[in-house]
């Protein structure tokens, strides 16, 4: 019994086949959470060029109007923005466990006080004005 393989369009036996579907299903599950955070991480680095070049800076125009292209459309940021939050949540309860790899506790301090600085943006940042 040979079936056509959805991917490369040549025969692949039964039980080969699904095995291979599921592994490369189960590895875009163990990887996408990466790319998603890779996604956010570039979307700040954006961010940043443009507040350290500024405006009259062509690169930091450029990196300005793409990042407020990209951020326009929540639904392609949602997913990222979670496993950042999910992410920061992980480390601060690795931070907060006995098994905790730094012994002080500025790490805790650290996670905490980059949480309120993104919900201090988020919530009193307001909008710019468009120029």
């Amino acid at each position: 019994m040979a079936r056509r393989a959805a991917s490369g369009g040549g025969l692949v036996r039964g039980a080969d086949g699904v095995l291979g579907w599921r592994l490369r299903r189960l590895l875009f599950s163990c990887t996408r959470p990466f790319g998603y955070l890779a996604f956010v991480l570039a979307l700040t680095g954006l961010s940043v060029a443009e507040k350290l070049l500024g405006e009259q800076h062509e690169l930091g125009f450029f990196a300005g109007r793409l990042n407020e292209t990209i951020r326009r459309y929540p639904e392609v940021t949602r997913r990222g923005v979670l496993m950042a939050w999910l992410g920061w949540f992980l480390l601060l309860c690795l931070a907060l466990s006995p098994i905790d790899p730094i012994a002080s506790r500025w790490d805790e301090v650290v996670l905490v006080a980059l949480a309120l600085g993104v919900l201090w943006r988020r919530i009193f940042g307001g909008h710019r004005a468009a120029h």
